[in-house]
């Protein structure tokens, strides 16, 4: 894909290409450790597998998303790679954000989601 500076040009993104941009977005880390926090983060996830993260990442990589870093603590082991969002990572997250969020609502109005979050998830 041929770099674009319109993020609307990378939606919709892959749900666990977003999970990762939003780890990254609190701070640069590594491949386990964005495993670790997706999984925290979400109990009903599935096991994340490392060739599907790093598949997703490598893809994030060649689109500018993220990019590789220095070790952002004192501590460095030579073995792990950091990633950090780019400001044009940002903002693909940010429109990525909205859409679902627009989906989210069309889904609220066709009675498939309560009218709030945390609501029910029936149709009422």
């Amino acid at each position: 894909m041929a770099r674009s500076d319109d993020p609307q040009a990378y939606l919709p993104l892959h749900p666990l290409e977003f999970r990762i941009l939003l780890v990254l977005l609190e701070g640069a880390s590594h491949g386990y450790e964005i495993v670790k926090r997706i999984e925290e983060r979400e109990s009903g996830w599935a096991k994340i597998y490392p060739a599907n993260l790093y598949r997703r990442m490598r893809d994030a990589l060649s689109r500018d998303l993220i990019q590789e870093v220095e070790s952002p603590g004192a501590e460095t082991d030579a073995r792990r790679r950091y990633f950090e969002v780019t400001e044009l990572g940002r903002a693909v997250a940010r429109e990525e954000a909205r859409r679902l969020e627009g989906l989210v609502a069309d889904a609220r109005a066709q009675r498939l989601l309560g009218s709030a979050p945390g609501g029910s998830g029936r149709a009422g």
